[in-house]
């Protein structure tokens, strides 16, 4: 006779399949075995749809010189290294960065925050860093260069996440929340009402909508960012690069991921397949490619994103309202920060104290 299913205590739904919510599924699926897990998004991750697809995957916490979200960002490093102990097939590495899209000063301020800090931080001249990298034509006079921080692929980590969690997908469209008191007992989709005890938002832009059905007026704002992924080349970089005009990293598969911003607003009248090919030339310039058999840089696709920025520039993390069963996660960094975001949603679920480090960061509703 076959095995009984196993019984599940309580139904949990995660909106949204991008890095923050696949992270929180497994999470989870960890801290509650017991618990079914329901993981609903519109579009599957490899759709590029969410901002995590579009995202350049960098995990880092020095971009900031504010003690209370520099320990945020840093004690979510340092789970990415878990992660990565955990899931050896996890698309996520180790890296060094080099750092020079900020001013000398700003530098010298942010170097020597982070180093009282403990932060693996240091002040690199020109010399020091062709000791590393001897194709960078393109090397500044000075650079802050970090050790420990991490390079995400970021779909492919989100999916990676989302399989090992054992949640059950279902792609539809969220139409609204179905309250009853102080509770959220079920979500609305256009495959029909989906039952839960829990509800997790982790659905970026799309949250906003999502909170209005049940009464709350929330709003985040955007930055759009255009990723640009080459066709393999031979492995020559091994450092995550930011520089003033261009974020360059090498992947696993040998791709070049090349990063650039537009304005925060709107990207109207822009040119994208133009920008592209002025990324991957401004990293052209910076390398000596002709070293590694290379001419030309060739494109292989490139993306534009939106990314979410809550109103004030802190995560928003939290219970929502007056509904008990009702979590919102929303934030810049969603790479960096999605482990902690994880962890905090869990202690939540479970009624355990959350992270000391993200108790500053609890949902406010914010409408400009």
């Amino acid at each position: 006779m076959p095995p009984k299913p196993k019984k599940m205590s309580k139904k949990i739904i995660i909106i949204g399949q991008g890095i923050i919510g696949a992270c929180t599924a497994y999470t989870l699926a960890r801290a509650a075995p017991d618990y079914e897990i329901v993981s609903i998004a519109a579009h599957p991750i490899a759709s590029g749809a969410s901002a995590s697809g579009a995202s350049w995957g960098w995990v880092n916490a020095h971009t900031d010189n504010d003690e209370e979200y520099f320990n945020f960002r840093n004690a979510s490093r340092l789970m990415w290294h878990d992660l990565i102990d955990e899931l050896p097939k996890l698309a996520a590495q180790i890296s060094p960065s080099l750092v020079f899209d900020l001013s000398d000063d700003a530098m010298k301020t942010t170097q020597a925050h982070h180093a009282d800090w403990g932060y693996p931080i240091a002040l690199v001249e020109r010399a020091q860093i062709l000791e590393h990298l001897s194709l960078f034509r393109g090397a500044p006079d000075l650079a802050l260069l970090t050790q420990g921080e991490v390079a995400v692929e970021t779909e492919l980590a989100a999916h990676h996440l989302l399989e090992r969690s054992g949640a059950t997908k279902v792609i539809a469209q969220v139409h609204a929340l179905i309250p009853h008191g102080s509770q959220i007992k079920a979500v609305m989709t256009d495959q029909g009402p989906i039952a839960a005890d829990h509800v997790i938002l982790a659905a970026g832009h799309g949250s906003p909508d999502i909170l209005r059905s049940v009464g709350v007026e929330y709003a985040l704002d955007q930055s759009f960012g255009l990723i640009v992924r080459t066709q393999p080349v031979q492995k020559f970089l091994a450092t995550m690069i930011m520089g003033m005009d261009y974020h360059v990293r090498q992947c696993r598969d040998g791709s070049l991921l090349i990063g650039g911003a537009f304005d925060q607003h709107q990207t109207s009248g822009i040119d994208y397949e133009r920008a592209a090919q002025s990324l991957c030339a401004a990293v052209e310039t910076a390398f000596d490619l002709d070293a590694i058999g290379m001419e030309k840089l060739v494109i292989d696709r490139f993306t534009i994103g939106k990314r979410v920025l809550p109103y004030g520039g802190r995560p928003q993390i939290g219970r929502v309202g007056h509904y008990e069963n009702l979590i919102s996660l929303a934030m810049h960094g969603g790479v960096t920060n999605a482990p902690i975001a994880a962890k905090t949603a869990s202690d939540l679920v479970l009624g355990q104290p959350r992270c000391a480090y993200s108790t500053p960061f609890n949902f406010t509703r914010i409408r400009p």
